[in-house]
């Protein structure tokens, strides 16, 4: 039997339709699974406000535990969350978090997240992510305790002295390298405090970012990173002046002249000493004058994260 051309074609159509059918179906399909993954990864992603609760809540939780293992459970937590939080770019807000730091270099190349617990025996302990522009999110790996002489260290990022910091200066030398200097406080012993002069800049040759660096004019070519350490009754400044491209900090003596050496018991003289940047080096220079320089007011001192009774 012999089919008609009207057959052949009704057939044909038929076949071509139903195919368009099945493409339209999974297509349909396809674009409601995209439409479904999109709305759970934003019902997924919490909002700022819950985010910084949150937050809030493990750091206060960390601060007022009452011994190791619960503070550092609950700072655990909290690492956890803000990694997450900087690694997937959630909003939170940094100012409400207790005793938690933010600071952005100048340039907006990188931004430094860091935070402090106090253990038991006065010991302080760091943490700090650097999150860079493009996207890249490092941790700083608190070594402290095992630098001996870390005036003179060269470190990597895993190990790290720990400080909370609070200022970044970009620096290009003549050779066009560039680096940061990185401001920053250390609790120490408790009875005695730190102000730091850390370096922070990227070795082309081991294609990493290291920390400690020679950047110290005479007397001071030696070191890699520069400390003040004065009694923790008192407060001691350490700020940079853009205007003079100078690094300005109180000048420290003793109480007496029988305490030389025993740093709990430096105190500022109310005169002030600095580092000045020229021929590529930071230059110590002493008695600077700093009378009507609005800048050298006593400003807040990082918290301490003494815990709360």
């Amino acid at each position: 039997m012999s089919l008609k051309p009207d057959s052949l074609i009704s057939g044909f159509t038929f076949v071509s339709w139903s195919n368009c059918m099945r493409k339209f179906t999974a297509t349909f399909l396809f674009i409601q699974l995209l439409a479904f993954c999109a709305i759970a990864q934003t019902t997924n992603r919490p909002s700022e406000l819950d985010l910084t609760i949150r937050l809030k809540t493990l750091r206060a939780n960390s601060l007022q535990a009452e011994n190791d293992k619960e503070i550092a459970s609950y700072n655990q937590e909290f690492r956890n969350e803000v990694k997450k939080a900087i690694e997937l770019e959630l909003d939170f807000e940094n100012d409400s978090i207790p005793s938690f730091g933010h600071v952005k270099s100048p340039d907006k190349q990188f931004e430094i997240y860091t935070w402090n617990i106090l253990k038991e025996f006065s010991e302080y302990e760091y943490y700090a992510f650097i999150k860079f522009k493009k996207g890249e999110v490092i941790e700083l790996i608190d070594q402290s305790k095992m630098l001996l002489s870390p005036e003179f260290k060269i470190t990597k990022t895993d190990n790290w002295f720990g400080a909370l910091y609070y200022e970044i200066i970009p620096v290009k030398n003549k050779e066009k390298e560039r680096y940061y200097v990185l401001l920053g406080w250390d609790g120490n012993t408790g009875s005695s405090l730190k102000k730091v002069i850390d370096v922070l800049y990227f070795n082309k040759r081991t294609e990493s970012w290291q920390m400690g660096k020679k950047i110290f004019g005479p007397p001071f070519r030696d070191i890699t990173r520069f400390f003040l350490e004065y009694s923790s009754e008192v407060n001691a400044s350490l700020k940079y002046h853009e205007k003079e491209d100078r690094i300005v900090f109180d000048h420290l003596v003793p109480l007496n002249k029988g305490l030389e050496g025993v740093f709990e018991f430096y105190v500022p003289d109310l005169s002030f000493d600095g580092f000045e940047f020229r021929n590529d080096y930071w230059y110590f220079i002493q008695n600077i004058d700093v009378r009507g320089n609005q800048g050298m007011e006593n400003y807040t001192v990082p918290e301490t994260n003494i815990r709360l009774e």
